[in-house]
């Protein structure tokens, strides 16, 4: 048995310091570098502990090591989240960290169940991190963040079993028992560390795809469909369309560069942006909402007629009309002018509805703008 424990111990320090150079390697490169080294220094601090444990030479706060590696781990899983969770989740690890170490230095000074201490303070630091991978976008990275978080769950379960027997299984279980019970736990770890060293670089490089694929689809300032996207989106819309109608919405902001020029740009941005915010919660899901450049946006409204297509304008310019934006101790309102066209042809491009469009668009600025073109009565 002990042949095996010697040999379980060699294991995960070996695989320890193996993934850690490895985690170190991927930091060198530039690809998530922080994060990378966070958990290289995680492997590196683990494997210290480890060191210390196996010469003898102070063994006991061995398990402190063992506390600020899983600390490490879970401070580079934050670093990868972005969420409002991850905030939450930043400021409690750091608590933990604390009240962890004050309480694992003491138990080492003052009780023979420092082991017992530290095992609990780890499984906190593993529930942490199982919690911080709530699921975000994509349903490749939805599924490797349920098998991580499952497994670093299970890990937490482990490492609270581990507090439990070592601090009162002396009482129940024989001394051969806590060993082979310690070895559950090492073998559970070398397993954690090598699953790691594959699922974590996977991770990584599925966010920095989407990551780029955010940035090439959506708008970085209101969070819509940039240019490109939207006219991608739009053609998807009127390829698999029959004879029902479609219309297309040019939106201006009328007068920005007047507010650009009297407020500053950052305060064109925000009114960008509360502008989007409208236009976003206005229009239904089924439609498509982008921003096509500048100060102008666009959406693609299918199935639905004339007359709704005109009352959601009106609602449209009305909603914006009504805001009211601080800036500098002043208040700003805004208009916005809507060139409309219509079509039920199904072999309408996008470029002759965007040239329809943006002709009414101009119209519409040529009437006094805050205003819709072409013109229909709607009723309110």
């Amino acid at each position: 048995m002990i042949s095996l424990m010697m040999f379980l111990v060699f294991a995960s320090l070996t695989v320890n310091i193996a993934v850690g150079c490895y985690f170190f390697a991927l930091a060198k490169s530039q690809i998530e570098s922080r994060v990378f080294s966070l958990w290289a220094a995680s492997c590196f601090t683990y494997s210290l502990g480890m060191a210390f444990n196996v010469t003898g030479l102070l063994s006991d706060i061995a398990s402190l090591f063992y506390f600020v590696a899983s600390f490490l781990l879970l401070d580079g899983f934050l670093l990868l989240n972005d969420s409002a969770i991850a905030a939450r989740l930043k400021v409690m690890s750091r608590y933990a960290l604390g009240v962890g170490t004050v309480a694992i230095v003491l138990a080492i000074l003052f009780s023979r169940h420092h082991q017992a201490v530290a095992s609990f303070a780890i499984s906190i630091m593993f529930l942490l991190s199982s919690v911080s991978f709530s699921v975000q976008q994509g349903q490749t990275l939805h599924a490797v963040r349920r098998f991580f978080k499952a497994l670093l769950m299970v890990h937490a379960i482990v490492m609270v079993c581990q507090s439990g027997l070592l601090a009162f299984g002396e009482r129940v279980v024989i001394e051969s028992t806590l060993h082979e019970i310690t070895g559950v736990g090492i073998a559970a770890h070398i397993a954690l560390c090598i699953i790691t060293s594959v699922v974590l670089p996977f991770i990584v490089v599925l966010q920095q795809k989407e990551k780029w694929q955010n940035l090439a689809n959506y708008d970085g300032l209101t969070g819509l469909y940039g240019r490109r996207a939207f006219i991608r989106q739009a053609l998807e819309q009127l390829a698999q369309r029959d004879e029902s109608p479609c219309t297309l919405m040019v939106i201006d902001v009328d007068h920005f560069k007047t507010i650009n020029d009297k407020y500053g740009h950052p305060t064109g941005d925000r009114v960008l942006k509360v502008i989007a915010n409208e236009l976003r919660n206005e229009v239904e899901d089924t439609h498509i909402v982008g921003r096509l450049g500048g100060e102008e946006f666009a959406i693609l409204v299918s199935n639905v007629s004339k007359l709704q297509t005109f009352k959601l304008a009106d609602v449209l310019r009305r909603k914006v009309e009504a805001l009211e934006i601080a800036a500098d101790n002043e208040i700003i309102t805004v208009t916005i002018s809507i060139g409309m066209t219509f079509s039920s042809n199904v072999e309408e491009t996008w470029h002759t509805l965007f040239n329809r469009a943006d002709t009414e668009l101009y119209n519409a600025k040529a009437r006094g703008r805050n205003q819709i073109s072409p013109r229909l009565q709607v009723v309110a």
